[in-house]
């Protein structure tokens, strides 16, 4: 007979579900992913793994290989103008997430978990177990439940019934390798947001969100930066500007983009994803409390939350330009950036 009480369910097999369900399973937990996509599965994401976070997958998935692309220079445009480039201290590396979400769900398997091929379409709580409910009919409980089902998640909104899922990123692929550094692109139609090219193995990826995002602004903009490309424009939340007001729990936990840790300075949440993920799984097995062991994770969100909203002021943003325009500010600033990266 099939078991359908498990100790923990995870709801969602990006980085964040993943590496919680590696580490439960490192640990001797029980538990199962359940994600209503087959994978490999095609994501929207520039895919940028900061140095902060390639260190940090390094480090927990011991041993595991995968393609990237290595990126030592970022070049900033505003205004349809070049005004300088941030050399890196440390690679940031880009990767399609269609591959790397499935490198890290293999590590999990190999681990010894379980990932089903689901959609989870009801919670409940009763006899003090929570249970879910499956399209496909299936139901099953737990004593934990995770969320790792990104900006539009079903268990954060369990939680919190109206929340606000975010801004919309809009995105297309480039199979063109003439663009080989980093790219990011302000502009005074961008609202609190920018265009950002990355390039990978294949390519390219060219993206644009902020907080009144369009299909016209960025067509016209592709076009002026002659980024166009005739592949399909695909578009996603991100939970930039979230406020994470959502009822912290014990028995259910919101990570990565569920949990609204996404950096509002530059969208960042592949770190993020894996970090609370890690700190979900830690909660778990060593029975501490969550919100305590992810403060770090929450407390550099709001602050970057802050910050955004200072950073995109118009007459601190102009500054921002002109400094970056002068030698020894771009020094100071070029630190700044490899700070931010990397911590």
């Amino acid at each position: 007979m099939e078991k359908t009480h498990i100790e923990t369910i995870i709801v969602g097999a990006g980085p964040a579900g993943t590496t919680c369900g590696y580490v439960l399973k490192k640990n001797n937990h029980d538990c199962l992913i359940i994600d209503r996509k087959d994978f490999p599965r095609d994501k929207l994401c520039g895919g940028g793994l900061t140095p902060k976070a390639h260190i940090l997958v390094d480090k927990i998935f011991e041993g595991i290989k995968y393609d990237y692309y290595s990126v030592n220079t970022i070049d900033m445009f505003s205004q349809k103008k070049y005004i300088c480039s941030y050399t890196l201290d440390t690679e940031l590396r880009t990767v399609t997430r269609r591959e790397f979400d499935n490198v890290l769900l293999r590590e999990y398997e190999k681990s010894g978990g379980r990932k089903i091929t689901d959609t989870v379409v009801k919670i409940e709580e009763n006899e003090d177990k929570i249970h879910v409910t499956l399209l496909s009919g299936k139901k099953l409980s737990c004593n934990f439940l995770i969320g790792a089902d990104g900006a539009n998640s079903i268990v954060r909104r369990y939680l919190q019934p109206e929340f606000k899922k975010g801004i919309v990123c809009l995105e297309k692929t480039v199979e063109d390798i003439s663009i080989r550094n980093m790219q990011v692109y302000f502009d005074k139609k961008f609202k609190n947001g920018y265009l950002y090219v990355f390039p990978n193995t294949n390519g390219y990826v060219v993206g644009y969100g902020d907080k009144r995002t369009n299909l016209q602004t960025f067509d016209k903009s592709l076009k002026e930066h002659n980024l166009m490309s005739e592949n399909k424009t695909k578009g996603a939340y991100i939970p930039m500007f979230d406020n994470i007001d959502y009822p912290f729990r014990k028995d259910i936990i919101l990570i990565g983009d569920a949990g609204g840790y996404a950096d509002s300075m530059t969208g960042e949440g592949i770190y993020f994803a894996v970090k609370s993920g890690q700190n979900a799984a830690l909660s778990i097995v060593h029975s501490q409390n969550f919100k305590l062991l992810n403060e770090d994770v929450i407390n550099v969100i709001r602050k970057r939350k802050k910050m955004s909203e200072l950073f995109f002021f118009a007459p601190v943003h102009g500054l921002f330009v002109y400094l970056c325009k002068k030698p020894k500010w771009l020094i100071r600033i070029n630190r700044k950036v490899n700070q931010a990266l990397s911590i």
